[in-house]
């Protein structure tokens, strides 16, 4: 076996039974993401769609790819000169079959362009997998970003989403709306789950209590948005585009919109994401619903992969980056605490903070599951709507604490990316 051939097993896993195909394209990857110290927000978007499509089509484990890669990457890291030309070696290997040349190039452009301009580095190691494959790198020039969101619109966009249902996510929009309206902004809402319409539904609520009410309730402006029946696929993005946009338009005099997301995968909240300042995804504190953010080994308490989800928003920071526009800035709000200290709930606190640092939101306290809540669905109000005289008896303990708790969202969102979502009502 030739000096190469040992440095080539070691660069990456000896997987005698995975197609040749994907160890070639962790190659690809891993070797233009070596150029710098760190994997910026925007490569690791772009490295783990590859990842994610080599699963779904090579039918290598997901489990296997990303160690795959990661193993990769150490090595040329720690080894890089010999690792180097042994990976490039293992790609030359690949230079017969034109199938697998174009897509380890498509591979190695998209790491490089995922940054934008890409550095003199990565220009280099790109033209030598090109050079290995015995092809051109072709013209690395930074992706054309079009942004068709209106350019006049609402002072701030906080989007509210989690594609895992029953998180409390109608709820902490509703709270979150009408905090604001108490500290003096013009809100108004936005509800994109035309299957539930929760949101929807409350304010239609409130706005029959308040015609019936003695103490006038203030009813935000509001628009449901109905699914989109048997519209064409091709068509789906487009008119979900123009409709969110046209909805903004129309609310540019107002302080805030507060968009409510389905439970769910869709085209509209994919929109809703690139007109967001602040994300706010409500979580059950469960870890089963830990979930809907990445999968982890709960035994070894280890990120194994994003969920969709995660990606999504990955890619919206991305896309921004690349473009100069303002990050967006995305909070994880702990729903459906106990009361009491447990090991479970230590633990969740142990593991949300991992996964705060590795997937890149800051964690804040939620709602915690209180009676005080319970009810004020059907009737039309939220915790700045009731007074002493509408709490059970011995209530008032648990109430001034909700309250607590829905002010330090208030605050959090108020300050996210350090600007303020307080305004002026006419």
């Amino acid at each position: 076996m030739t000096l190469l051939n040992k440095f080539a097993d070691r660069v990456l896993p000896r997987w005698s039974r995975k197609p040749p195909l994907a160890k070639g394209c962790l190659a690809a990857a891993a070797l233009v993401a070596s150029a710098d110290d760190t994997v910026s927000l925007a490569r690791r978007a772009t490295i783990d769609g590859i990842l994610d499509e080599l699963h779904d089509q090579e039918g290598v484990r997901l489990d296997d790819l990303v160690r795959g890669f990661q193993n990769a990457l150490d090595r040329l890291r720690s080894d890089s000169g010999a690792a180097r030309a042994a990976a490039l070696a293992s790609l030359a290997r690949l230079a017969d079959d034109p199938a697998s040349v174009d897509v380890l190039l498509r591979v190695a452009r998209a790491v490089a362009l995922a940054d934008g301009g890409p550095s003199a580095e990565v220009r280099h190691l790109v033209m030598q997998i090109a050079g290995a494959l015995g092809q051109s790198p072709g013209e690395l020039a930074s992706p054309v970003v079009s942004d068709d969101l209106p350019a006049s619109g609402p002072g701030r966009v906080i989007v509210v989403a989690n594609e895992k249902g029953g998180t409390g996510k109608s709820t902490t929009a509703i709270h979150l709306a009408m905090g604001l309206v108490s500290r003096g902004s013009k809100v108004a809402c936005l509800d994109l789950d035309g299957r539930q319409g929760t949101l929807s539904r409350f304010f239609d609520i409130r706005g029959k209590a308040a015609a019936r009410a003695d103490t006038p309730l203030v009813v935000p402006r509001y628009r449901g948005f109905q699914d989109a029946g048997d519209v064409a696929e091709a068509e789906l993005e487009p008119r979900a585009r123009g409709r969110f946009t046209a909805a903004l338009s129309e609310l540019a005099d107002h302080d805030v919109v507060v968009v409510d997301a389905p439970g769910h995968a869709s085209r509209l909240a994919a929109v809703a994401y690139e007109a967001a300042d602040v994300l706010v995804t409500p979580l059950n504190d469960s870890f089963v619903d830990v979930d809907a953010l990445a999968q982890i080994d709960l035994q070894q308490r280890q990120v194994q992969a994003p969920s969709p989800f995660c990606r999504q928003v990955w890619e919206e920071r991305a896309r921004r980056e690349r473009s100069g526009a303002p990050a967006i800035d995305w909070i994880v709000a702990r729903n459906r605490t106990g009361q009491l200290d447990s090991r479970n709930a230590r633990e969740m606190t142990r593991l949300l903070a991992l996964l705060s640092r590795r997937l890149g939101f800051r964690l804040q306290p939620g709602f915690s599951e209180r009676v005080v809540f319970r009810g004020l669905f059907y009737r039309g109000l939220t915790l700045f709507d009731l007074t002493e005289a509408d709490l059970p008896h011995g209530g008032l303990a648990s109430f001034e604490h909700a309250r607590q708790e829905v002010a330090a969202l208030l605050d959090a969102v108020a300050t996210a990316a350090g600007r303020s979502t307080t305004g002026q009502t006419e």
